[in-house]
Protein backbone atom coordinates (compact mmCIF):
# COMPACT_ATOMS: atom_id res chain seq x y z
CA UNK A 1 0.00 0.00 0.00
CA UNK A 2 0.75 3.04 -1.02
CA UNK A 3 0.72 6.03 1.58
CA UNK A 4 -1.06 8.91 0.65
CA UNK A 5 -1.53 12.20 1.96
CA UNK A 6 -4.85 14.52 2.25
CA UNK A 7 -3.80 17.49 4.03
CA UNK A 8 -0.29 19.11 5.51
CA UNK A 9 2.54 21.41 4.72
CA UNK A 10 5.81 21.62 4.94
CA UNK A 11 7.68 24.03 7.32
CA UNK A 12 11.09 24.85 5.84
CA UNK A 13 12.83 27.02 8.49
CA UNK A 14 16.22 29.19 8.60
CA UNK A 15 17.32 30.90 11.56
CA UNK A 16 19.53 33.86 11.63
CA UNK A 17 21.50 36.00 14.86
CA UNK A 18 20.59 39.58 14.07
CA UNK A 19 22.20 41.34 16.51
CA UNK A 20 22.31 41.70 20.24
CA UNK A 21 19.25 41.87 22.66
CA UNK A 22 15.84 42.59 20.46
CA UNK A 23 13.33 45.08 22.12
CA UNK A 24 9.78 43.10 21.36
CA UNK A 25 8.06 45.99 22.61
CA UNK A 26 9.47 47.90 20.09
CA UNK A 27 9.36 45.64 17.31
CA UNK A 28 5.16 45.26 18.52
CA UNK A 29 5.13 48.87 17.81
CA UNK A 30 7.09 49.01 14.77
CA UNK A 31 4.72 46.60 12.80
CA UNK A 32 1.53 47.40 14.54
CA UNK A 33 -0.65 47.88 11.48
CA UNK A 34 0.02 44.10 10.59
CA UNK A 35 -2.82 41.90 11.64
CA UNK A 36 -1.37 38.48 11.82
CA UNK A 37 1.28 39.63 14.27
CA UNK A 38 1.24 38.02 17.94
CA UNK A 39 3.37 36.94 21.11
CA UNK A 40 4.19 32.79 21.39
CA UNK A 41 1.31 30.73 23.41
CA UNK A 42 0.68 27.48 23.24
CA UNK A 43 -2.80 25.35 22.65
CA UNK A 44 -2.39 22.55 24.71
CA UNK A 45 -3.82 22.57 28.16
CA UNK A 46 -0.53 21.25 29.83
CA UNK A 47 1.42 24.13 28.48
CA UNK A 48 2.21 24.64 32.08
CA UNK A 49 5.20 22.23 31.94
CA UNK A 50 7.38 24.89 29.87
CA UNK A 51 8.06 28.02 31.57
CA UNK A 52 8.96 31.17 28.87
CA UNK A 53 11.00 33.88 29.52
CA UNK A 54 9.91 36.39 27.14
CA UNK A 55 7.79 35.12 24.39
CA UNK A 56 8.83 35.85 21.09
CA UNK A 57 6.89 37.43 18.31
CA UNK A 58 5.44 36.39 15.55
CA UNK A 59 4.86 38.40 12.44
CA UNK A 60 3.16 37.21 9.31
CA UNK A 61 5.35 38.69 6.40
CA UNK A 62 2.66 37.80 3.43
CA UNK A 63 2.52 34.95 0.97
CA UNK A 64 4.88 34.65 -1.62
CA UNK A 65 4.92 31.68 -4.68
CA UNK A 66 8.18 29.54 -4.98
CA UNK A 67 9.40 27.15 -7.87
CA UNK A 68 9.70 24.17 -5.88
CA UNK A 69 11.11 20.96 -8.05
CA UNK A 70 8.59 21.77 -11.12
CA UNK A 71 5.94 23.15 -9.77
CA UNK A 72 5.26 26.82 -8.47
CA UNK A 73 3.79 26.27 -4.79
CA UNK A 74 2.03 29.62 -3.04
CA UNK A 75 3.57 29.85 0.20
CA UNK A 76 3.06 31.71 3.34
CA UNK A 77 6.22 33.19 5.28
CA UNK A 78 6.10 33.43 9.23
CA UNK A 79 8.89 35.68 10.66
CA UNK A 80 9.57 34.67 14.57
CA UNK A 81 11.94 37.29 16.47
CA UNK A 82 13.14 36.04 19.69
CA UNK A 83 14.43 38.82 22.67
CA UNK A 84 18.37 37.28 22.62
CA UNK A 85 18.69 38.30 19.35
CA UNK A 86 17.86 35.85 16.40
CA UNK A 87 15.12 35.56 13.95
CA UNK A 88 13.76 32.52 12.89
CA UNK A 89 11.59 32.49 9.06
CA UNK A 90 9.48 30.13 8.48
CA UNK A 91 7.94 29.24 4.95
CA UNK A 92 4.85 27.18 5.48
CA UNK A 93 4.20 24.84 1.94
CA UNK A 94 1.18 23.01 1.81
CA UNK A 95 1.68 19.98 0.53
CA UNK A 96 -0.62 18.88 -2.41
CA UNK A 97 -3.38 16.50 -1.92
CA UNK A 98 -3.15 13.17 -2.92
CA UNK A 99 0.86 13.17 -2.71
CA UNK A 100 2.62 10.08 -2.27
CA UNK A 101 5.31 9.20 0.53
CA UNK A 102 7.34 8.14 -2.27
CA UNK A 103 7.25 11.70 -3.72
CA UNK A 104 7.26 13.42 -0.61
CA UNK A 105 10.80 11.84 -0.43
CA UNK A 106 11.55 13.15 -3.36
CA UNK A 107 10.33 16.74 -2.14
CA UNK A 108 12.62 16.42 0.70
CA UNK A 109 15.89 15.93 -0.87
CA UNK A 110 14.82 18.72 -3.04
CA UNK A 111 14.45 21.14 -0.03
CA UNK A 112 17.20 19.85 1.22
CA UNK A 113 19.44 20.81 -1.71
CA UNK A 114 18.32 23.24 -2.74
CA UNK A 115 20.56 26.97 -2.27
CA UNK A 116 17.92 29.31 -3.57
CA UNK A 117 15.80 29.17 -0.51
CA UNK A 118 19.09 30.15 1.48
CA UNK A 119 19.48 32.83 -0.71
CA UNK A 120 15.52 34.31 -0.44
CA UNK A 121 15.60 33.25 3.53
CA UNK A 122 19.08 35.81 3.71
CA UNK A 123 17.52 38.59 1.97
CA UNK A 124 14.10 38.68 3.37
CA UNK A 125 16.20 38.30 7.18
CA UNK A 126 18.11 41.41 5.61
CA UNK A 127 15.12 43.11 4.98
CA UNK A 128 13.34 42.65 8.37
CA UNK A 129 16.70 43.70 9.92
CA UNK A 130 16.59 46.57 8.33
CA UNK A 131 12.50 47.29 9.74
CA UNK A 132 13.63 46.44 13.15
CA UNK A 133 16.94 48.05 13.56
CA UNK A 134 15.67 51.04 16.26
CA UNK A 135 14.85 47.94 18.55
CA UNK A 136 17.99 45.87 18.10
CA UNK A 137 21.55 47.83 20.26
CA UNK A 138 23.96 46.48 17.95
CA UNK A 139 23.35 44.92 14.87
CA UNK A 140 25.39 42.08 13.60
CA UNK A 141 26.38 41.45 9.70
CA UNK A 142 28.06 38.12 9.45
CA UNK A 143 25.44 36.05 8.07
CA UNK A 144 27.85 33.01 7.79
CA UNK A 145 26.21 31.65 10.62
CA UNK A 146 22.59 30.39 10.27
CA UNK A 147 20.42 27.25 11.23
CA UNK A 148 18.11 25.17 8.71
CA UNK A 149 15.39 22.87 9.72
CA UNK A 150 12.02 21.20 8.06
CA UNK A 151 9.04 19.69 9.63
CA UNK A 152 7.00 17.67 7.99
CA UNK A 153 3.47 18.22 9.51
CA UNK A 154 0.64 16.02 8.64
CA UNK A 155 -2.89 16.38 9.37
CA UNK A 156 -5.04 14.04 7.45
CA UNK A 157 -3.52 10.58 5.27
CA UNK A 158 -5.99 9.42 2.49
CA UNK A 159 -5.62 5.76 3.14
CA UNK A 160 -4.06 5.11 6.38
CA UNK A 161 -6.28 4.27 9.01
CA UNK A 162 -4.49 2.15 10.92
CA UNK A 163 -2.49 2.74 14.18
CA UNK A 164 0.11 5.69 13.97
CA UNK A 165 2.92 3.43 15.33
CA UNK A 166 2.54 0.94 12.82
CA UNK A 167 2.82 3.52 9.86
CA UNK A 168 6.91 2.63 9.58
CA UNK A 169 5.58 -0.50 8.16
CA UNK A 170 4.23 1.48 5.34
CA UNK A 171 6.22 4.69 4.82
CA UNK A 172 9.99 4.69 5.09
CA UNK A 173 10.05 7.53 7.58
CA UNK A 174 13.42 7.36 8.32
CA UNK A 175 14.08 8.35 4.47
CA UNK A 176 11.64 11.21 4.98
CA UNK A 177 13.43 12.51 7.87
CA UNK A 178 16.70 12.03 5.93
CA UNK A 179 15.92 13.77 2.76
CA UNK A 180 17.19 10.58 1.56
CA UNK A 181 15.74 9.48 -1.90
CA UNK A 182 18.29 7.01 -3.43
CA UNK A 183 19.97 4.86 -0.58
CA UNK A 184 18.31 2.11 1.02
CA UNK A 185 19.52 2.89 4.69
CA UNK A 186 20.43 0.30 7.03
CA UNK A 187 18.58 -0.68 10.05
CA UNK A 188 20.35 0.67 12.68
CA UNK A 189 19.64 4.13 11.24
CA UNK A 190 16.71 3.74 10.75
CA UNK A 191 16.30 2.61 14.40
CA UNK A 192 18.02 5.31 15.47
CA UNK A 193 15.63 7.48 14.05
CA UNK A 194 12.95 5.65 14.89
CA UNK A 195 13.92 5.43 18.63
CA UNK A 196 12.89 9.07 18.79
CA UNK A 197 9.04 8.94 18.33
CA UNK A 198 6.68 10.13 20.73
CA UNK A 199 2.79 10.35 21.55
CA UNK A 200 0.26 11.66 23.63
CA UNK A 201 -2.50 10.00 22.11
CA UNK A 202 -3.04 7.75 19.71
CA UNK A 203 -4.12 10.51 16.86
CA UNK A 204 -1.02 12.15 17.23
CA UNK A 205 2.91 11.47 16.85
CA UNK A 206 6.00 12.72 16.65
CA UNK A 207 9.90 12.00 15.28
CA UNK A 208 12.43 14.32 16.51
CA UNK A 209 16.27 14.44 14.49
CA UNK A 210 18.53 16.90 14.46
CA UNK A 211 17.75 18.31 10.52
CA UNK A 212 14.23 17.74 10.63
CA UNK A 213 10.68 16.21 12.26
CA UNK A 214 7.86 14.26 11.02
CA UNK A 215 4.58 15.95 13.02
CA UNK A 216 1.60 14.01 12.84
CA UNK A 217 -1.32 16.26 14.40
CA UNK A 218 -4.82 15.99 13.27
CA UNK A 219 -5.87 19.62 14.64
CA UNK A 220 -2.89 21.29 12.87
CA UNK A 221 -2.38 23.03 16.15
CA UNK A 222 1.76 23.94 15.94
CA UNK A 223 2.64 23.81 19.34
CA UNK A 224 5.06 20.90 18.94
CA UNK A 225 6.76 22.79 15.61
CA UNK A 226 7.29 25.66 17.88
CA UNK A 227 8.65 23.55 20.46
CA UNK A 228 11.02 22.54 18.33
CA UNK A 229 11.88 26.02 16.91
CA UNK A 230 12.63 27.30 19.96
CA UNK A 231 14.94 24.88 20.44
CA UNK A 232 16.51 25.35 17.39
CA UNK A 233 17.03 29.18 17.86
CA UNK A 234 18.44 28.47 21.46
CA UNK A 235 20.87 26.15 19.74
CA UNK A 236 21.76 28.93 17.27
CA UNK A 237 22.69 31.42 19.94
CA UNK A 238 24.94 28.91 21.03
CA UNK A 239 26.93 27.92 18.02
CA UNK A 240 27.49 32.08 17.67
CA UNK A 241 28.78 32.39 21.03
CA UNK A 242 30.83 29.13 20.27
CA UNK A 243 32.20 30.54 17.64
CA UNK A 244 32.37 34.15 18.70
CA UNK A 245 34.52 33.22 22.11
CA UNK A 246 37.25 31.21 19.92
CA UNK A 247 37.23 34.65 17.90
CA UNK A 248 38.33 36.56 20.85
CA UNK A 249 40.26 34.34 22.98
CA UNK A 250 42.74 34.07 19.77
CA UNK A 251 42.39 37.55 19.03
CA UNK A 252 43.55 38.33 22.95
CA UNK A 253 46.18 34.92 22.36
CA UNK A 254 47.36 36.72 19.17
CA UNK A 255 48.09 39.93 21.34
CA UNK A 256 49.97 38.75 24.56
CA UNK A 257 51.84 35.77 23.30
CA UNK A 258 55.22 36.94 21.97
CA UNK A 259 54.88 40.19 22.26
CA UNK A 260 57.44 42.41 24.56
CA UNK A 261 55.45 44.42 27.11
CA UNK A 262 56.42 48.09 27.86
CA UNK A 263 56.84 49.19 31.74
CA UNK A 264 55.41 52.17 30.38
CA UNK A 265 52.40 50.67 28.21
CA UNK A 266 48.92 50.11 29.00
CA UNK A 267 48.55 47.17 26.25
CA UNK A 268 47.54 44.58 28.83
CA UNK A 269 45.52 46.79 30.99
CA UNK A 270 43.23 47.41 28.53
CA UNK A 271 43.60 43.78 27.31
CA UNK A 272 42.34 43.01 31.08
CA UNK A 273 39.33 45.27 30.59
CA UNK A 274 38.38 43.88 27.76
CA UNK A 275 38.57 40.53 28.70
CA UNK A 276 36.64 40.76 31.73
CA UNK A 277 33.80 42.83 30.25
CA UNK A 278 33.58 40.40 27.44
CA UNK A 279 33.38 37.60 30.08
CA UNK A 280 30.55 39.07 31.90
CA UNK A 281 28.31 39.86 28.47
CA UNK A 282 28.43 36.56 26.87
CA UNK A 283 27.99 34.79 30.39
CA UNK A 284 24.87 37.06 31.04
CA UNK A 285 23.69 36.40 27.09
CA UNK A 286 24.26 32.52 27.64
CA UNK A 287 22.34 32.56 30.62
CA UNK A 288 19.76 34.77 29.03
CA UNK A 289 19.37 32.26 26.00
CA UNK A 290 19.33 28.73 28.66
CA UNK A 291 16.47 30.12 30.87
CA UNK A 292 14.58 31.48 28.27
CA UNK A 293 12.89 28.42 27.72
CA UNK A 294 12.79 25.65 30.57
CA UNK A 295 10.75 22.33 30.26
CA UNK A 296 9.74 21.18 34.10
CA UNK A 297 7.60 17.78 34.63
CA UNK A 298 7.36 15.06 31.86
CA UNK A 299 4.63 16.10 29.71
CA UNK A 300 4.41 16.09 26.20
CA UNK A 301 5.43 19.14 25.25
CA UNK A 302 8.45 19.01 27.62
CA UNK A 303 9.59 15.82 26.11
CA UNK A 304 9.33 17.00 22.75
CA UNK A 305 11.33 19.92 24.04
CA UNK A 306 14.11 17.88 25.90
CA UNK A 307 14.38 15.45 22.83
CA UNK A 308 15.25 18.51 20.19
CA UNK A 309 17.77 19.67 22.33
CA UNK A 310 19.12 16.34 22.70
CA UNK A 311 18.90 15.69 19.22
CA UNK A 312 20.47 19.18 18.51
CA UNK A 313 23.26 18.42 21.01
CA UNK A 314 22.57 21.09 23.14
CA UNK A 315 24.71 20.12 26.15
CA UNK A 316 27.29 20.49 24.22
CA UNK A 317 27.35 23.36 22.97
CA UNK A 318 27.29 25.01 26.27
CA UNK A 319 29.78 22.21 27.83
CA UNK A 320 31.90 23.85 24.85
CA UNK A 321 31.29 27.29 25.89
CA UNK A 322 31.60 27.12 29.52
CA UNK A 323 34.90 25.81 29.09
CA UNK A 324 35.95 28.76 26.85
CA UNK A 325 34.54 31.23 29.29
CA UNK A 326 36.63 29.47 32.15
CA UNK A 327 39.63 30.19 29.43
CA UNK A 328 38.87 33.70 29.12
CA UNK A 329 38.76 34.17 33.01
CA UNK A 330 41.82 32.65 33.37
CA UNK A 331 43.09 35.06 30.45
CA UNK A 332 41.78 38.02 32.28
CA UNK A 333 43.46 36.97 35.35
CA UNK A 334 46.50 36.16 34.12
CA UNK A 335 46.40 40.05 32.45
CA UNK A 336 45.43 41.45 35.24
CA UNK A 337 48.33 39.94 37.24
CA UNK A 338 50.50 41.38 34.54
CA UNK A 339 48.87 44.67 34.95
CA UNK A 340 49.41 44.80 38.48
CA UNK A 341 53.06 43.40 38.16
CA UNK A 342 53.71 46.72 35.91
CA UNK A 343 52.04 48.83 38.76
CA UNK A 344 54.71 47.19 41.01
CA UNK A 345 57.63 47.82 39.14
CA UNK A 346 56.42 51.21 38.15
CA UNK A 347 56.01 52.52 42.03
CA UNK A 348 58.95 50.63 42.86
CA UNK A 349 61.19 52.85 40.14
CA UNK A 350 59.33 55.86 41.61
CA UNK A 351 59.73 55.67 45.24
CA UNK A 352 63.64 54.89 44.11
CA UNK A 353 63.58 57.82 41.93
CA UNK A 354 62.54 59.87 45.05
CA UNK A 355 64.22 58.99 47.14
CA UNK A 356 67.50 60.03 44.77
CA UNK A 357 65.99 63.19 44.52
CA UNK A 358 66.22 63.32 48.26
CA UNK A 359 69.73 62.42 48.52
CA UNK A 360 70.97 64.58 45.79
CA UNK A 361 71.34 67.36 48.39
CA UNK A 362 73.10 65.52 50.53
CA UNK A 363 75.37 63.79 47.72
CA UNK A 364 76.02 67.79 46.33
CA UNK A 365 76.63 68.75 49.81
CA UNK A 366 79.77 65.86 50.29
CA UNK A 367 81.36 66.66 47.30
CA UNK A 368 81.47 70.04 47.79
Amino acid sequence: MEIKIKKGKILVYRVFDIGSEVDLEKVEALFEDKKFKERFKLDRKHNTSLIIAKPPLSIHLGSMDLKIMDTVHSCELIAKVWHFGTLSLCFQIPMTEGVLWTDLIKLANWIENEKDLDDIARLKAKEFQLDIKSAVPVLNDDWSLNEDYVTYLIQEFDNYNDSLLKLCEYADIPALILAESKEILSDSVKKNILDNTYQYSRDDMVVVDWNSALVIEPSGSLDVPVVIEFALNQLLEMRYYDDLLDQRLNTLYNNVVGRKKGLFSKQYSRLAEEAGQMYLEISEIVENVENSFKAVGDFYLAQIFRASSKRFRFDDWVKSINEKLGNLAEVSKLLHSEVNENRNQTMEITIILLIGIELLPLLWKVIS
